[in-house]
């Protein structure tokens, strides 16, 4: 699931990308209609970065979260572990501390 949810994320991004990269050239000039263009330009380059930053922060709370989901299975597998038994008859160490 976890795979599945990367990749969903992945393939919103990819798709989101063409869309990103369509922010229009800057426009020369002094112009009302060029200040526009760059306004219009900088507002798609904020955006850019607005969702790159939450891209890469979804990638690392998917990445945590794999982590702790690991962890999690690997306590488990711990916690099935036979405990040892200790035998009546040991007899403890002679350089044990006492």
């Amino acid at each position: 699931m976890l795979k599945a949810l990367t990749l969903a994320g992945a393939l919103c991004f990819a798709s989101a990308a063409s869309a990103l990269a369509a922010c229009p050239p800057a426009a020369t000039g002094s112009t009302a209609e060029a200040i526009r263009a760059n306004e219009q330009r900088v507002i798609c380059l904020q955006q850019e970065v607005q969702d790159s930053s939450r891209y890469r922060q979804l990638e690392s709370d998917v990445r945590r979260n794999t982590n702790a989901i690991n962890r999690i299975q690997l306590e488990r597998r711990f916690d099935a572990l036979p405990r040892p038994i200790p035998s009546p008859f040991a007899q403890p160490s002679p350089f044990a501390p006492r």
